[in-house]
């Protein structure tokens, strides 16, 4: 379910006018998540039409191209205790 939720996220993002507003009004919760500077980055990134459907494409493969700054704290947090 994850794994479709995440492609049609992508897919709306790559439309040309409601792109823009789904990449706009997800700013603030993608600037929380990976930090202020990798967050605008990742908005810029989004914004730029032929920019946005290569990094699209490239992270339907890969995942997420820019990481979460908390990445690394969440997948310890996630482990059973002993």
């Amino acid at each position: 379910m994850q794994g479709a939720v995440s492609i049609i996220w992508r897919v709306l993002k790559v439309l040309p006018v409601v792109g823009y507003v789904f990449v706009l009004a997800s700013l603030p919760h993608v600037v929380r998540r990976k930090g202020y500077f990798l967050g605008i980055l990742a908005v810029a990134l989004d914004i730029l039409p032929v920019i946005c459907l290569i990094k699209a494409g490239i992270e339907v493969f890969t995942g997420d191209l820019i990481p979460d700054k908390f990445a690394s704290q969440s997948a310890t947090q996630l482990e059973p205790a002993a």
